[in-house]
């Protein structure tokens, strides 16, 4: 049976590092909260690349890149994920729910470790990769909510469904996600991620970050379909 150990240990990382940044960021002036978010966007940016490279397969990464973000664009993801926040927002009666919601949820979902460390958990019951990321998150979240709000608090919430069911699912993606294809994966969500810390380092939304999140499945088939003989992929 699987546990979910590292999963619960993940979403309190994320839990304790916002509150902690609400506590703490309301001591700070305004303009170093605004210099704290370039400087996040300068982090992620630099975690995105150093996910992403070697690039091995750039046309494999641009073709998903390129549906991938048709598909979200199609299926209007980002729109969604963005109307999701502001109606929570209106609920709570809270100004930057949307903001920190989005921004944490993307950040702390959309890359390798949260892959791996589930999959680990889930065929090992170990969860040394999720305890590590529990610490990143909380750290990132501490950092995040004093300049983006307390609805980074929201983020452990899909955080821990993702992780979770990933977690639960494990053997059947073990079967998937490995060797070529996990590479290509990694990439293209390094990518997306980077393109979260452009985003944070302008101050405005350059990459419409959700509408890219099917280029993470896009590169899985895409790479599915090369290994199995389309060389022109």
């Amino acid at each position: 049976m699987n546990h979910l150990a590292g999963v619960i240990i993940n979403g309190v990382g994320i839990v304790v590092g916002t509150l902690l940044g609400l506590l703490w960021g309301s001591r700070l002036h305004s303009g170093f909260r605004e210099q704290a978010m370039r400087l996040i966007g300068l982090v992620v940016l630099l975690i995105g690349l150093k996910t992403a490279w070697p690039l091995t397969d750039p046309v494999n990464t641009l073709l998903s890149l390129v549906i991938g973000g048709w598909i979200g664009w199609l299926v209007k993801i980002d729109w969604r994920l963005e109307r999701f926040g502001y109606w929570a927002e209106a609920r709570v009666n809270r100004t930057g729910f949307s903001k920190g919601f989005m921004a944490a949820t993307l950040i702390f979902n959309v890359g390798p470790m949260a892959i791996l460390g589930a999959l680990q958990e889930g065929l090992t019951n170990h969860y040394s990769i999720l305890a590590t990321k529990a610490v990143l998150d909380g750290t990132t979240a501490l950092l995040l909510s004093t300049a983006a709000g307390w609805g980074v608090v929201a983020a452990a919430i899909p955080t821990v469904l993702y992780e979770g069911t990933l977690t639960l699912l494990a053997g059947d993606l073990h079967k998937l996600l490995q060797g070529a294809l996990m590479q290509d994966a990694t990439v293209v969500g390094g990518l997306v991620i980077a393109g979260i810390g452009v985003n944070f380092l302008l101050d405005r939304t350059v990459f419409k970050i959700g509408d890219l999140l099917p280029s993470l499945v896009v590169a899985v088939v895409l790479g599915w379909l090369k290994l199995y003989g389309l060389s022109f992929l």
